[in-house]
């Protein structure tokens, strides 16, 4: 009887010959959704069959060499992949690895306050948030984006041939054709998607990779963690509203308004007083007006506002008694 990574060796090599029939991808698709365990063999035997290089495999044979010799001396991709999964497997070792293998390469960055909307080389349409740097390597196998820092979002031309695949350190996650946004944090990564699904895991856990629809969003941790997938349209919306320039607040905490401002803006805006932080706000704000938000917080809660060089500092209210802020 085949093991798990036999198995997903099959569909793997299967994939890579010419896609599958209707049928065949419904068998596919059942065969994957039986657990973590099938979801984990599969993307560790995708990642090691992307890294193969045919011309790196046959680089020692002679231009002249008969085609019977070439044939016989080229290894078998299959046996390599069997080799690679199982040499995974004993190093205990479930995350990709991913291989340099030349193609086009781009990178793109924002500064601080800047959204950026760029064409790659595949008609993806990339839109980076401010302060926000990717890195894209193009190949005839897989298109890899590095989100080295900030928040992209990407609207992903389809190519089930080639796969899309963002890495925001140890996230991953896998579309061929959809919309989503991956925002990178120092311990993982927050994943939204508007359009199709995605496929998300971390290097430290590939066996816990998870689906994502549109209308849901999920925080990936660096960790080998579970990942809580949990649907929330309106939230989507309201934390992708930077591509119109905009700031929404719905129930968030003083101290989280402040962050968002202050992702765009030289201009910081600083809470001295720690009893206003879990105060919540509801609203809509321009990315780049802090001090609009800042009025709106002195007028609804009574709080001291100056202004030192590049400080905005929101001091103590005037009352311990705050009604909910709303704009």
């Amino acid at each position: 009887m085949a093991s798990i990574d036999e198995e997903a060796t099959t569909w793997v090599v299967r994939q890579s010959s010419g896609g599958l029939d209707e049928a065949d991808q419904r068998a596919f698709e059942t065969w994957y959704d039986l657990g973590p365990r099938h979801q984990g063999a599969y993307l560790r035997a995708q990642a090691i069959w992307l890294s193969l290089d045919k011309a790196t495999v046959q680089s020692n044979l002679r231009p002249e060499a008969p085609a019977r010799a070439r044939a016989a001396a080229r290894p078998d991709r299959r046996a390599v992949l069997y080799a690679g999964l199982a040499a995974t497997a004993a190093a205990g070792v479930t995350g990709t690895v991913w291989l340099s293998r030349g193609g086009d390469a781009q990178a793109f960055t924002t500064t601080m306050g800047e959204v950026r909307k760029v064409p790659l080389s595949d008609r993806t349409i990339a839109s980076l948030n401010s302060d926000s740097r990717v890195e894209v390597r193009m190949t005839p196998k897989l298109r890899r984006v590095i989100l080295v820092s900030g928040e992209a979002l990407f609207d992903v031309a389809k190519n089930p041939q080639r796969p899309f695949v963002v890495e925001a350190g140890e996230v991953f996650v896998r579309a061929v054709g959809t919309a989503f946004s991956v925002r990178r944090w120092a311990t993982g990564a927050d994943v939204l998607v508007t359009e199709g699904v995605v496929e998300t895991w971390n290097a430290a856990g590939a066996g816990h990779a998870r689906r994502i629809s549109a209308g849901e969003r999920a925080f990936v941790s660096n960790r080998a963690e579970p990942i809580a997938v949990l649907s929330a349209p309106q939230e989507v919306e309201r934390r992708l509203a930077w591509r119109d320039g905009n700031i929404v607040l719905d129930n968030q905490t003083l101290a989280e308004a402040v962050l968002e401002f202050n992702r765009y803006n030289r201009l910081k805006i600083v809470i001295t007083d720690p009893e206003l932080q879990s105060h919540r706000f509801v609203g809509q704000y321009r990315t780049d007006q802090p001090e609009q938000f800042v009025d709106a917080v002195h007028a609804l809660l009574g709080a001291t506002v100056s202004r030192q060089g590049d400080r905005i500092e929101i001091g103590r209210a005037r009352s311990t008694t705050m009604p909910t802020a709303r704009s």
